[in-house]
């Protein structure tokens, strides 16, 4: 289930900080087995829309499992269906520290910046995602979407 990318594919920073968190004395406090049924009822709050019954779960897990990439984009997600936009933008870009491997996290970063009306930095976020997703297969749905927004953003901005 393991969705880390190799450490030389993190900036230097990035696998300093994986390496820092993986260390921390709370993520040996509770086995992955504690920790993942824990994740299994906040998932089923988010699977039924419940973000703020979900959020509490998340932000718990995410302080036990700081370096697990599901845990800390089930907090970020929940704090953008929140609106706590800010909060789920600095989330999400710690996702992109630790896991550079894949554009969905900017690509919820420059939701977030839709949301708050920050047509600019949603823009130059969306076109970083699409240089992130290349032109593989298998980022295809984030690039998709990146580029429905710019449209979508291009359009607004000519209106």
């Amino acid at each position: 289930m393991s969705q880390s990318p190799a450490p030389t594919e993190r900036s230097p920073f990035g696998q300093a900080l994986h390496q820092g968190l993986s260390e921390l004395a709370s993520s040996k406090r509770m086995s992955a087995q504690q920790l993942e049924v824990i994740y299994a009822l906040a998932y089923a709050h988010v699977a039924q829309h419940q973000y703020a019954q979900a959020l509490p779960l998340f932000a718990f897990l995410s302080q036990y499992g700081a370096t697990r990439k599901h845990y800390l984009s089930g907090l970020a997600l929940c704090l953008q269906m929140v609106g706590r936009y800010d909060e789920a933008i600095c989330i999400y870009s710690l996702i992109g520290t630790l896991y550079p491997d894949t554009p969905d996290a900017a690509l919820r970063v420059a939701e977030c910046q839709l949301a708050q009306a920050d047509t600019e930095s949603a823009r130059a976020e969306l076109v970083r995602v699409l240089e992130l997703a290349g032109t593989s297969g298998r980022h295809g749905q984030a690039r998709a979407r990146a580029q429905a927004l710019l449209n979508l953003t291009a359009r607004e901005a000519g209106a």
